[in-house]
């Protein structure tokens, strides 16, 4: 027991680990992370047989809680080692309170239908209250996209979003359902809350607010400066649609390539605002968007990479809502050095302060082939990131007083 602590506080703050000690560990198949509002953080690690929770307080105090892998690997999967980090996603989400956390293991597109694995602990038992299994349905042309968007609002509900799209053949509606669950797992609507669109778009569904954003990006064919605008409409996530507003970034510049095109990456620091990260034609880019004061704020972070489409994702936002970090995908040009033959080299991290919009730090990727379970804290004036790559966690700080050069 007392060597396992040893090997997790090394893991933990990126020290490196003896390669025997590190063989006796199961071999991590997706991992994420989550800070509480007290200080106190959460790891998840998904392997080929088991979920497996860590909790540390506030305090320093340690709890380790696992159940079963519902939706085990196939044996030609693992026999692949390029298909180690896609096989599922993993996120993870604290209650309003901060006494009960959901984790979320999606199967990614290796497995069809998706399937989705919701284990939920109450933190001051330090027991499972459920574990279920949420499968999308098969549906004659249409493909679904299922996601763990997690607890609604200050209740202790779990809201699952499943985003069917429809092939070009049929004529289905696309649609974004919502469905609600308690924490023990019983469905609590009868029929889940439908948001029907002609065309399934860009969207973000904040679960701790109760909104749905809708983005209304269409493309043509043509140069991003040509590219149409995208407009933004936003919604209640569940319940009737009273809540209903807009937002038209047309109205701010007329310069094309200032806005989105078509993002993936979004944070929601409160009931109007969301901060969205895409890359646009070569430029790194943050908006705040405020739907109440319709306002747009815009970042242009550092020149890190030169390519022309988004190499942003993973975006997670501190628990006050003050600091936002990123990732930012770095790419080379490999021989025989010609236009569009790419090579992934890693993820930079990048931290940001929400208001106003500046950098805070960048985190390299120094080599680092795949990066996962991002988390960010800030209290005391720091700012710090968690994240899990190369086989083991590495924690770095930020004084968010300090101007990032």
């Amino acid at each position: 027991m007392r060597l396992c602590k040893v090997m997790f506080a090394f893991a933990l703050f990126g020290l490196a680990v003896p390669m025997k000690a590190a063989s006796k560990f199961p071999t991590v198949l997706a991992a994420c992370s989550a800070f509480g509002a007290n200080g106190g953080f959460v790891i998840a690690t998904a392997s080929v047989d088991s979920l497996s929770l860590s909790v540390t307080s506030a305090f320093g105090k340690d709890q380790r809680l696992t159940v079963p892998l519902r939706y085990q690997p196939e044996q030609w999967q693992l026999d692949r080692p390029t298909l180690r980090w896609h096989l599922y996603d993993c996120s993870l989400f604290f209650d309003h309170s901060g006494d009960l956390l959901a984790v979320g293991i999606t199967t990614t597109e290796y497995t069809r239908p998706q399937k989705l694995q919701i284990a939920v602990a109450d933190l001051k038992t330090s027991m499972w209250l459920s574990n279920f299994g949420v499968e999308a349905e098969q549906n004659f042309g249409l493909s679904a996209r299922l996601r763990l968007a997690g607890f609604l609002s200050d209740t202790k509900s779990i809201v699952v979003t499943n985003a069917l799209k429809a092939s070009v053949k049929t004529q289905q509606r696309e649609s974004i359902s919502a469905i609600v669950f308690d924490a023990s797992g019983k469905k609590l609507s009868v029929q889940p809350f439908v948001h029907s669109q002609r065309t399934l778009m860009t969207f973000y569904p904040d679960a701790a607010n109760n909104r749905l954003w809708l983005f209304h990006c269409g493309t043509v064919s043509a140069r991003p400066s040509q590219q149409p605008f995208c407009p933004i409409s936003i919604t209640n996530l569940v319940g009737d649609e009273s809540f209903s507003a807009t937002f038209d970034p047309s109205h701010y510049t007329k310069k094309r390539t200032d806005l989105w095109m078509r993002p993936g990456t979004f944070v929601a620091p409160d009931l109007n605002t969301l901060l969205i990260a895409e890359s646009v034609d070569g430029n790194d880019t943050v908006w705040r968007v405020d739907v109440q004061s319709q306002v747009l704020d815009r970042l242009v972070l550092p020149q890190h990479h030169f390519l022309k489409y988004d190499a942003m994702r993973g975006g997670t936002l501190s628990p006050d809502a003050d600091v936002f970090a990123v990732l930012l995908g770095q790419y080379k040009i490999a021989f025989p050095y010609i236009v569009d033959n790419y090579v992934y080299e890693g993820d930079d991290i990048v931290v940001l302060q929400v208001k106003p919009l500046r950098v805070l730090g960048i985190v390299p990727h120094r080599g680092a082939k795949y990066t996962q379970g991002l988390s960010v804290d800030h209290r005391n004036g720091k700012a710090t990131v968690l994240v899990y790559r190369q086989d083991h966690w590495e924690r770095r700080d930020f004084d968010d007083a300090q101007a990032w050069k």
